[in-house]
């Protein structure tokens, strides 16, 4: 592999076939109540976040972008149930940037799951 054209199915891989061995990531979950107003998302947790799912499990609209000025209407919308998802493979440095949520009514609920590198 190392350097070779290969289909990586996860980080892992990734990283493995770039570092030569295998790293152990360290999941964080973290719950929002999501308002009208922009709220940063992201656990204070150190390390390399390598990839982020979230899930809107409340029964209000949420907007989700990279930008502290998102608004209902330019963010990506998760209607009740959806989810977002971005991953260091597919997403590149994005998965390293600031979130942010509004919710489109006071009381928005959102469930962040987010992956850190911790070791090889």
């Amino acid at each position: 592999m190392n350097g070779d054209n290969y289909n990586f199915r996860s980080v892992q891989e990734l990283l493995a076939a770039f570092y030569g061995a295998n790293f152990v990531t360290q999941p964080i979950e973290s719950d929002y109540t999501v308002t009208t107003s922009a709220l940063e998302l992201g656990s204070e947790a150190s390390g390399m976040v390598v990839s982020r799912l979230l899930s809107n499990t409340g029964s209000t609209n949420i907007a989700i972008s990279y930008s502290s000025n998102v608004t209902i209407t330019t963010g990506f919308l998760l209607l009740p149930g959806g989810t977002f998802r971005d991953d260091w493979y597919y997403d590149g440095d994005l998965v390293s940037r600031e979130l942010f949520a509004i919710s489109s009514a006071a009381g928005g609920t959102l469930h962040m799951l987010e992956r850190f590198l911790t070791g090889a």
